[in-house]
């Protein structure tokens, strides 16, 4: 086989990646798209409240009709009620967390307007230039001193999840919504400039990895980065999550992993992460979050 070089055509990727925030070493990279399967109490939301709480959201947005009765997990998760919507089948909440995560990104970037012209101000009086203009002066006088603009997250990007969870079969999952969402789900809140995109991170709660109607859009499923998968005796979907991941795993050490994770100890579930850190995560499976199955 003969290569002939192509001048000046060589790949250049783009500085930053598809992962815009730093999560800690022991983490997966954000943001995600997760999915938790597994039969009704297996053991899914305590899973998911133990990764959500080390990633340590700004803000957590829930889709779910059953989670405003989990009192326990609102209170976990510090999770403003207001940004609880407790009927998927209303698609317009997909609407209204959109509208919610451009506002946040509004407000930063008002915030950073008024911060640059906070620092003119402070160079002109430093400078006690004579011209400084009196809506300048107004703007930051608060009766006794010159006072900087306020930013809640003191002018970095919010860190924005969101919970779907018990809302299959439902309207939100039978629409395009959810699964266009995912898709994007980096990109929304993005700003003019190439600061990065506030995006949301995606947790999807669910009993079935597919089903015929209202069930995990092939969309989403491909979009997946991690999964946590919990013990099941349908070996055709098992077989069918393997195969969906095969890109990334081959099936044989799949179900390795999985047989080694359902019987160490209590709880089990196994977790995948598609897209480790090769310098912190010595292999993309773990049982649990705490123990790397490292397959030789």
């Amino acid at each position: 086989m003969k290569i002939v070089k192509v001048p000046n055509a060589e790949i250049i990727a783009p500085k930053g990646g598809a992962f815009a925030y730093k999560t800690a070493p022991h983490l997966p990279s954000a943001h995600m798209v997760s999915l938790f399967i597994g039969k009704r109490g297996s053991g899914k939301s305590v899973a998911m409240t133990n990764m959500v709480r080390m990633l340590n959201y700004d803000i957590l947005y829930v889709i779910s009709p059953t989670f405003k009765s989990n009192s326990l997990l609102l209170k976990d998760l510090n999770i403003d009620p207001d940004n609880v919507f407790d009927n998927p089948d209303d698609t317009s909440c997909v609407d209204e967390i959109i509208k919610r995560v451009e506002q946040e990104r509004d407000d930063l970037e008002m915030y950073l307007k008024d911060k640059a012209e906070y620092e003119y101000l402070v160079a002109m009086l430093k400078r006690n230039d004579g011209d400084i203009p009196d809506e300048l002066l107004l703007k930051f006088y608060n009766g006794m001193v010159f006072a900087p603009p306020y930013h809640k997250y003191g002018g970095r990007n919010p860190f924005i999840g969101l919970i779907i969870d018990d809302a299959q079969s439902s309207k939100l999952f039978s629409t395009k919504k959810i699964s266009n969402l995912t898709i994007k789900h980096r990109h929304i809140g993005a700003f003019d400039s190439d600061r990065p995109s506030l995006g949301l991170s995606m947790f999807f709660l669910v009993q079935n990895y597919s089903c015929k109607q209202g069930g995990l859009d092939r969309s989403i499923r491909n979009n997946c980065t991690n999964a946590v998968v919990f013990k099941s005796k349908d070996e055709t979907e098992l077989a069918k999550i393997s195969s969906e991941m095969s890109g990334e795993v081959s099936k044989d050490d799949f179900m390795t992993a999985y047989n080694y994770a359902m019987e160490d100890g209590d709880y089990p579930f196994l977790f995948v992460d598609l897209h480790r850190r090769k310098n912190d995560h010595p292999s993309m499976f773990r049982s649990r979050y705490d123990k790397f199955i490292c397959l030789e």
